[in-house]
């Protein structure tokens, strides 16, 4: 009798087991196979667009500035989503001069914020096997008396959560910085140093992405390999290997592929110059038009690519005021700043700070990035002093009749 308890005992679990792996499969069948079509306004597109030339236009300088062979890289969804927040608060030439920077002069605000409040809704949950992750937040200083209308609007458009800061708060940096790296899977764990002393707001981006290669590179194919940081400069590093259907083109200036992650909702799109060109030169060349034409020739379709890469893992930050300054945004750091749609205070941004991480190894890419603004009271309200180091008077009264309950004069305070 006990062995045929066991018996069936047994037969639950594993039928319990089979049943749970059978779940399991038939969920994963359940998912797309291919990528799942996020569909955009004309007026989102070109909005994506001018993102894109944004991305290019701020990308080049740095690679001409760089030293040596120093690793890059940047967010651009990042920065154009905290000063398309930013925007919301400028008004007259600042508004122009922010959107202008931003390659967006010819879309209105609605059209701007409706199109981030569709990517953030929309990217995000697209591939069910690829992490992607967004957040937005607004910091008021207890000095600044800001306009509701600003803090909906990034509440609506950009789901920013609103906090209060006290810059006097010794632990305010960590408080900003623990949202950070919480919001970033602890990837960016020290984007501040300090706050400014006249700090009346922050706005801030945080991104975490982690994809897995739809083809992912077997480990055992991992060797230590040359890599030429430049014709006379080699450096032994693990590079992967391996053959697979992808799409891939070849163009006069690179060699283009493009490497899925998931469904292939996300990818990595990879340009290899030719061996005549530089990165910074290719970079050059770069542009909304050359990109599409990339991206049309890569959809033609996949063909079978021996793929050799190395694995790779770095941080970069910047602090992006005079690269801002350079596309035409300079206004915001200056007192001529309009942000009256944020408060009737005076203020400007004094620093845009952008740090980024990324590591791609056999499985796939897991990347983070985080934006901040802070924006700055420009005329701060003197501090009244009064020094009570004299005979002075003194009232108590009922403030709602103005009853004077006690008055007195203190000319001595020793004396009880």
């Amino acid at each position: 009798m006990k062995n045929s308890i066991r018996i069936l005992v047994v037969l639950s679990v594993i039928s319990l087991l089979l049943l749970s792996l059978s779940c399991e499969k038939q969920k994963a069948d359940e998912l797309p196979g291919d990528p799942v079509p996020i569909n955009t306004e004309p007026y989102q597109k070109e909005v994506i667009r001018a993102a894109n030339e944004f991305a290019f236009d701020l990308f080049r300088p740095l690679l001409v500035e760089a030293k040596g062979t120093e690793n890059i890289m940047i967010s651009p969804y990042s920065v154009t989503s905290a000063l398309s927040m930013l925007l919301n608060g400028a008004s007259g030439e600042t508004f122009n001069s922010v959107r202008a920077a931003l390659r967006m002069d010819d879309k209105t605000l609605s059209e701007i914020n409706e199109t981030y409040l569709k990517l953030m809704t929309e990217m995000v949950p697209v591939d069910k096997r690829v992490i992607m992750e967004i957040a937005n937040s607004v910091w008021i200083e207890k000095r600044l008396i800001v306009k509701q209308p600003f803090i909906t609007a990034l509440q609506t458009w950009y789901k920013a959560e609103a906090r209060d800061i006290d810059v006097s708060d010794p632990n305010a940096v960590d408080r900003v910085n623990n949202w950070i790296a919480e919001k970033t899977h602890d990837k960016i764990t020290d984007m501040l140093d300090q706050l400014d002393p006249d700090l009346a707001m922050l706005l801030i981006n945080a991104i975490y992405f982690n994809g897995k290669w739809r083809h992912q590179f077997d480990k055992s194919e991992t060797y230590n390999e040359d890599f030429y940081v430049t014709p006379s400069n080699l450096k032994n590093v693990p590079m992967m290997h391996q053959k697979e259907n992808f799409c891939y083109i070849e163009t006069p200036e690179a060699s283009i592929i493009e490497l899925p992650y998931g469904q292939g909702n996300y990818s990595m799109v990879i340009a290899l110059p030719a061996e005549t060109i530089s990165t910074g030169e290719l970079a050059a060349a770069l542009t909304p038009d050359l990109w599409q034409q990339w991206m049309d020739d890569l959809s033609v379709g996949p063909k079978e690519v021996n793929v050799t890469m190395p694995k790779f893992k770095y941080r970069y930050k910047r602090l992006l005021n005079a690269d801002l300054t350079n596309l035409g945004m300079g206004i915001i750091f200056s007192d001529l700043a309009d942000f009256s749609n944020i408060s009737d205070q005076s203020l400007m941004v004094t620093r845009v700070l952008h740090e980024t991480f990324i590591e791609t190894d056999e499985e796939g890419t897991e990347a983070a990035a985080a934006t901040v603004v802070e924006v700055c009271l420009t005329s701060v309200t003197p501090v009244n002093e009064m020094n009570l180091n004299r005979p002075f008077l003194y009232f108590i009264r009922e403030t709602s009749t103005g009853t004077i309950v006690f008055l007195g004069r203190v000319g001595d305070p020793t004396v009880g």
